[in-house]
Order: structure tokens, then sequence, then C-alpha cells
């Protein structure tokens, strides 16, 4: 009997990886950043932790100009971790791009990092920011001890957002992430793209539900 319930328990585990996949959840803000008089210190359910400056109405702005972000981790140490960097800020810069397009808030969304992108003009809202932590975790501790937390990656976001007419910041937001499960552990890799493809979804969602007068309480 006790062999059988062994197995059990290791199957309910496989499970459990199966399902969870390399899903990423929220986790709390190193060293939150925040810009232009603004502090990101009201916890909404989607974008982390948020501050937005009185009065701000998304509904005003038909463009929006998303910049690359940097990586400035300082556990960053040799050219492997800095090409790593560069393919995760590609790869999060897209996500924003393709969640800002299909979030249906702007008429038109520019690829800030593009040679011939122009000047945002008065009615457009600029979206920029860094990516403070990039953990890439263990692998092997994340497959031999994953349900535990072991190895796990680490993201975190701290993103502005700035009218780009009166040259002033009226959004800052701070989200971090982390994963630890998958198959095999997951490659840090898929964990990190999860995660990053999380927030630039929703971020989307924060800013629809701004559109629509439902800000988190607290929040301004």
């Amino acid at each position: 009997m006790m062999w059988r319930r062994g197995i059990a328990v290791w199957l309910v585990s496989m499970v459990s990886l199966i399902v969870a996949g390399c899903g990423a959840t929220r986790s709390s803000p190193d060293n939150p950043t925040g810009a232009g008089g603004l502090t990101p210190n009201v916890q909404d359910p989607e974008a982390g932790l948020v501050a937005v400056a009185p009065g701000f109405d998304v509904t005003r702005y038909k463009t929006i100009v998303v910049e690359k972000f940097p990586v400035t981790d300082p556990a960053t140490k040799d050219e492997g971790d800095r090409r790593f960097g560069e393919r995760m800020n590609h790869y999060l810069h897209l996500e924003l791009l393709r969640r800002m397009r299909e979030s249906g808030l702007f008429q038109h969304v520019i690829d800030g990092s593009a040679a011939q992108a122009s000047a945002p003009d008065g009615s457009a809202l600029g979206l920029r920011g860094t990516i403070t932590r990039l953990g890439r975790g263990s692998q092997a501790a994340r497959y031999f001890a994953g349900l535990y937390g072991a190895g796990r990656t680490r993201a975190q976001a701290d993103m502005q957002f700035l009218d780009a007419g009166a040259n002033r910041v009226v959004i800052v937001t701070s989200d971090r992430r982390v994963a630890s499960m998958g198959w095999f552990g997951g490659s840090d890799e898929e964990h990190l793209e999860e995660s990053f493809n999380d927030m630039a979804r929703d971020l989307a969602k924060f800013l629809v539900r701004l559109s629509k007068g439902q800000a988190p309480p607290g929040v301004r």
C-alpha cells in the first residue's frame, strides 16, 4: 500500500507540473522606482504597483510610442548576460507593441526604436522603462524541487507613461513575476518570456480599465 501511495504522490506532482506549464506568478516588486514625482505604491491586480497623475485620461491620446527597455539588473556580469538581456528586452518590446495594438485604445502604436519613427505629437503617450531584474534561476533546481519554488526565474519591469505634449510623467508602474514550474524544470528563456508576455497583457488590461474609469482604489 505504501508504494502505491508513493506512486500516487509522484503522479500528482507530475500532473501539477504539466498543468502549471511555465506559468509565471506575480511577486512583490523589488525597490520599485518612480518618476516625475510619482511613486508606484498602490497595488493593482493586473499592473503590479502603480501611481497615476491626477486628472489623467487615457482616452485623450490617439497615439502611443513604445520605447525599448534597457536591462539595468546589477547581476548582469558578462557578454553572455548582455546578449541574453538583449533577447529578452526585444521580446518584451514586441509584446508591448502587440498588446497596445490589441487593446483598441490607440489609433497608432509606434515602435519608438525604429529608425523611421517620428517624434510624437501633443496627443501621444510615450511608454518607456527599464528591466530592473532579470534572474535566470537554475533549471536543475526547478526540475528537482520546482514545486517548492527552487531555482525560480525573476523578471521585473519599471515603466513610465509620458505625456508627449506636456513632457510630464502621467503613470508609473512596477511589475515583478517569478516562475519555477514546467517540463524538466522549464528553460529560463521560456519562463522569462512567459513573464514578460503576462506583464504586457496585464498592462494593456490596466489601461483599458482606466479608460472605463475603473482605477484601483486609492490610485487617484
